[in-house]
């Protein structure tokens, strides 16, 4: 779910120290400009294109002798080749994504994620920053509710990676640019087998009144007005998203949507019981938000790079992995309706 919400966000550590480079700290010239020469080759990927020499002479001040040697540089290091187009400037035939941030000394990727619990998040998390790790690149966590909150403070500059759900994504009132978003496959954030409707053991549908529902989260509130439209006599009763199991068993309302996470009490002994989404239309508003998005900071064109470092095949195997894989004892469920 997405919830808007202050509060502090505790922030962990996950630095890898960056590899030996090449570039003489002393040698300030030479790195400023293999910073500015990394920067665009990490915007453009592989077989884009860098500018001319006089456009970063113009643009940086950088000089022709400078550029060639910090083309040298990164060539002889294996983190970069180009090919000269001339007056067209250079097109990139090789591209190594964490050796050119190593030598180019860019700064650590700040991560702004959610928080733990649920297996679709905690893999999405897991892959991230495996990568970084496997590219040497340093990172930092910090976890905060509310996927449109994580996502304008990427847009604002005070992180630069957000994971979300594509329902966050798609209603940010501040347009993300395309190049700044990565959109994973359906499910990927949340699985139809583990966006739940929650009640009470014993209890019909037909009899329930009283709905939970999270305003504050786009997603909630979306999926649980299709699944239970106040049209049909429903009363919604504001709830924070994931209190919903605790607000059911204190019979403050008959059922509500959660997103299933660990629990080392099994919620089906305390008196729940979890059901799939019933309606067609709950259902696709389902399918339609349900994909993980990653949302990097505009400012910093070079994490561009790290979003075509993911891998939607992987993610999708090792959730698929992590499933079937649960630890019995922390099953919130065994059985879902």
């Amino acid at each position: 779910m997405t919830r808007n919400q202050r509060g502090a966000m505790p922030k962990h550590t996950a630095s890898p120290m960056p590899r030996s480079t090449s570039v003489s700290t002393g040698d300030q010239a030479i790195l400023n400009a293999t910073r500015s020469i990394v920067t665009h080759a990490l915007a453009s990927g592989l077989d884009g294109k860098l500018p001319t020499n006089t456009w970063f002479f113009e643009r940086y001040g950088i000089v022709a002798g400078t550029m060639q040697r910090a083309l040298r540089v990164l060539k002889e290091s294996d983190a970069l080749e180009t090919r000269s187009k001339g007056h067209m400037g250079r097109v990139i035939t090789h591209i190594d994504t964490g050796l050119c941030w190593n030598i180019a000394k860019l700064p650590a990727v700040q991560l702004l994620m959610p928080s733990s619990g649920s297996i679709e998040i905690d893999v999405l998390v897991e892959h991230v920053t495996g990568k970084l790790g496997a590219m040497n690149i340093p990172y930092f966590i910090s976890n905060a509710t509310g996927g449109e909150r994580r996502i304008a403070q990427v847009l604002k500059g005070d992180f630069d990676i957000a994971l979300t759900s594509m329902g966050a994504a798609r209603n940010m009132v501040e347009t993300i640019p395309d190049a700044c978003l990565r959109t994973m496959p359906p499910e990927t954030y949340y699985s139809s087998r583990r966006l739940i409707v929650v009640s009470r053991s014993g209890e019909a549908r037909d009899d329930w009144k009283t709905i939970a529902i999270d305003r504050n989260s786009s997603d909630h509130n979306d999926i649980t007005e299709a699944e239970f439209p106040s049209s049909e006599g429903y009363s919604h009763v504001e709830t924070d998203f994931r209190q919903v199991p605790s607000r059911i068993l204190r019979r403050e309302v008959d059922a509500g949507l959660w997103h299933l996470t660990s629990s080392p009490v099994p919620l089906e002994l305390a008196g729940l019981r979890a059901s799939m989404l019933q309606r067609e239309t709950a259902v696709e508003i389902h399918r339609n938000l349900s994909a993980a998005a990653f949302v990097v900071n505009p400012e910093r064109p070079e994490l561009v790079s790290l979003l075509a470092e993911l891998d939607d095949t992987l993610v999708m195997q090792a959730q698929l992995t992590a499933f079937h894989q649960e630890d019995p004892y922390l099953k919130a469920f065994e059985t879902i309706g």
